[in-house]
């Protein structure tokens, strides 16, 4: 008798995952719940700044002087704090560089935190 097949890890597509990328990325995206909403003046101040962050990036990658990577990495990690569907995006663009992915991690976890405190200040 032949063994039953096993079930093949993927993290969000079909394409099997090395142990290298099994051991630097969590398997699962578990979103946490933020604590409170972000208010919608907010989260549109977020989505604007963060397509202008992009823009500028895409600018950056002909001119001299404005980092382009860099400036499209901050602007996708801003808007990802609200838009699961840029999270993923951004997820699966990093996968080859684990490293850079925390950093992202990090950058959106303090940013989320700052925002929650400007706005839901105790008066």
């Amino acid at each position: 008798m032949s063994a039953p097949p096993q079930k093949r890890e993927t993290l969000l597509d079909d394409e099997p995952l090395s142990p290298a990328e099994r051991a630097g990325l969590p398997m699962r995206i578990d979103l946490e719940p933020h604590r409170r909403p972000l208010p919608f003046w907010v989260r549109v101040a977020i989505f604007v700044i963060g397509w202008v962050l992009i823009l500028i990036g895409v600018a950056g990658l002909v001119l001299p002087g404005i980092q382009g990577i860099a400036t499209i990495l901050v602007g996708a990690a801003l808007l990802s704090i609200d838009n699961e569907l840029i999270y993923r995006g951004l997820r699966r663009s990093c996968r080859r560089w684990p490293k850079l992915w925390h950093k992202i991690e990090r950058f959106r976890a303090k940013a989320h935190d700052k925002i929650h405190r400007l706005v839901h200040r105790r008066r």
